[in-house]
C-alpha cells in the first residue's frame, strides 16, 4: 500500500514538472515566435539583420544596395567603341521592401510546430535573401535605339573607276544592322543577374552585292569607239556630256542588262538636259535632250567591238553623218531602248568622256589571253531612190523664187557585218551583225508662184 501510495505520488509530481517545463516552453516560444524583428540567422543580401526591426533591417541592406547601383555601370562594346550606361540612367533598383517581407515572413507562417522547426533551423544553419532587381526597359531601349544609330551602317558595292588611263579600284564597305530588341534582351538577361561584365552588342553584317574580288579583274580596255559633233552647238553639246555623265562608271556584271534608256533618265528640263536638234520623223526638229542619240551609237558601235549581246537596238530614220550606216541606234524614251547584255564572265566598266568634239566610249574589262583584232563593216545591199521631189507652189514667193524645205534622202538597205583578225591580222571570224532598212525620203520644194 505505502508503495503504490508513494509511486502515485511520485508520478504526480513528475506530471506537474513536465506540465511546467511546458507551460515555461510555451510561453518561451510564444514570446520568441511573437517577437517584432527579424528571427536569428536571417541574412538579407548578406547582411546579418537578426534582431532588427523592419526599419533598422530596410537602412542596412539599403545603404549596401545604394553603394551597389551606384558602383556599377553597363558597359556596351562593338569594335574599338565603348558605351558606358549609369544604372540611374535606366532607374535600375532593388525591390528592397519585397525583400524585407520575404524575409520577415521567415519562421512565421505555418502552425507553432512548423515556425518552431523553422527558427531552429535558421539558428543552426541561417538563410540568405536576395533582393530582386527592376529598371525602365523603356529608357534601356532609348540608349541602345541610339547606340544603333550610331553603329549602322549602309553597305556600299566596290566601285571601280576610268580616269586619264588609270583604273582605280575602290574596296567595298560591309554594312551593319544592329538588333535592337536582341541587344535589349541580352542586356536585361545579364545585369538581373547582376552579371556587369562588358557585354558586346549583337551586330550583323551585311556583304554589298558587289566586292573587290569581284572587279579586281577589271584591268584594260577591251573595245573603244569614238564619234565626233559640232560643240559650237551649244545646247546639244551640254545634252552630249550630261548624258556621258550619266552612263560613265556604269559597272556591268556578267549575264547583267546595261538599258541605255534607264542610264539616262528622264529627258526633261528637269533632269537637266536642254533642247537640241533631234530626228523625228525623218527631219531634224528642236526637241529636249537631243544629241542623246550620238552617244547611244557610238556606244553601240563600242559593244559591238567588244563583242557583248545586244538585246535591243533600233536604227533610226534616216543615215546619220557621225556613224557609217547601220552602224547606228536610236533611243526614244520609254519605248525605244538600247540594251546589251554582258556575255562575258567578268564585269565590264562603261567609261564616257567628252574631249573637245569627240565623245570617247570606252569598255574595260580583263585582257583577253589572245590579242584580236575587231573590224565592222557596212555594206550597202540595195540604194533605193527618193522619186521626185515634191513641189509646192507659194504665192508668198517671188515669181521664180525657190526654197528647199525638204531636202530628199537616198533610202538605204544596209548589212553590217563583223570581223574578226588575229594579232597577224587574219581573219579568224566574220559574222552578220543587222541588216537595216532606211526609208527613202521625198525632197520638198516651194516654188515662187504669181496669182492670175
Amino acid at each position: 500500500m505505502l508503495l503504490n501510495f508513494l509511486s502515485k505520488k511520485k508520478i504526480k509530481t513528475i506530471l506537474i514538472v513536465f506540465m511546467l517545463i511546458t507551460v515555461a516552453l510555451f510561453f518561451a516560444a510564444f514570446k520568441i515566435l511573437n517577437q517584432k524583428t527579424f528571427y536569428k540567422g536571417v541574412q538579407i543580401e548578406g547582411v546579418d539583420v537578426s534582431g532588427l526591426d523592419m526599419d533598422g533591417a530596410r537602412g542596412v541592406v539599403g545603404e549596401k544596395l545604394n553603394n551597389f547601383t551606384s558602383s556599377r555601370n553597363i558597359m556596351l562594346r562593338h569594335e574599338d567603341r565603348v558605351w558606358e550606361i549609369s544604372l540611374n540612367d535606366i532607374s535600375y533598383r532593388f525591390l528592397l521592401e519585397n525583400t524585407l517581407i520575404d524575409a520577415y515572413k521567415l519562421g512565421r507562417e505555418g502552425g507553432v510546430f512548423a515556425r518552431i522547426g523553422e527558427f531552429i533551423n535558421l539558428v543552426y544553419n541561417g538563410r540568405n535573401i536576395s533582393a530582386d532587381a527592376t529598371f525602365s526597359k523603356t529608357e534601356l531601349l532609348e540608349i541602345v535605339s541610339d547606340i544603333k544609330h550610331q553603329i549602322d551602317r549602309k553597305e556600299k558595292n566596290a566601285t571601280v573607276e576610268y580616269n586619264n588611263g588609270h583604273v582605280k579600284h575602290n574596296k567595298e564597305v560591309i554594312g551593319k544592322i544592329m538588333d535592337v530588341d536582341k541587344n535589349v534582351d541580352i542586356i536585361e538577361n545579364k545585369i538581373l543577374r547582376r552579371d556587369f561584365s562588358v557585354i558586346d552588342l549583337y551586330v550583323e553584317e551585311v556583304a554589298p552585292e558587289i566586292q573587290l574580288e569581284d572587279i579586281s579583274q577589271i584591268q584594260e580596255i577591251i573595245a573603244s569607239f569614238s564619234t565626233s559633233f559640232n560643240p559650237n552647238n551649244v545646247n546639244r553639246t551640254y545634252n552630249i556630256k550630261l548624258a556621258c555623265e550619266r552612263i560613265s562608271n556604269s559597272l556591268i556584271l556578267p549575264n547583267q542588262v546595261f538599258s541605255m534608256d534607264k542610264a539616262l533618265g528622264t529627258r526633261t528640263k528637269e533632269n537637266g538636259y536642254k533642247n537640241a536638234p533631234v530626228i523625228i520623223k525623218n527631219q531634224l526638229i528642236e526637241g529636249v535632250g537631243g544629241g542623246v542619240c550620238q552617244v547611244t551609237s557610238t556606244l553601240y558601235v563600242a559593244v559591238l567591238k567588244g563583242k557583248l549581246g545586244i538585246v535591243e537596238r533600233v536604227n533610226h530614220s534616216i543615215p546619220l553623218g557621225y556613224v557609217e550606216p547601220g552602224q547606228d541606234a536610236t533611243i526614244a524614251e520609254g519605248y525605244i531602248d538600247f540594251k546589251f547584255k554582258n556575255n562575258k564572265e567578268y564585269p565590264i566598266l562603261l567609261n564616257a568622256e567628252v574631249s573637245g568634239g569627240k565623245i570617247i566610249i570606252r569598255l574595260v574589262g580583263k585582257k583577253e589571253p589572245s590579242e584580236y583584232n575587231v573590224a565592222l563593216k557596212s555594206v550597202i545591199i540595195e540604194r533605193i531612190s527618193p522619186g521626185a521631189s515634191e513641189v509646192i507652189y507659194d504665192w508668198s514667193l517671188s515669181q521664180g523664187e525657190t526654197v528647199v524645205e525638204k531636202r530628199p534622202v537616198e533610202g538605204l538597205r544596209v548589212a553590217v557585218y563583223r570581223e574578226t583578225y588575229d594579232d597577224k591580222y587574219k581573219l579568224l571570224e566574220r559574222e552578220k551583225i543587222s541588216e537595216d532598212l532606211y526609208r527613202p525620203v521625198k525632197g520638198r520644194i516651194r516654188v515662187g508662184h504669181t496669182r492670175k
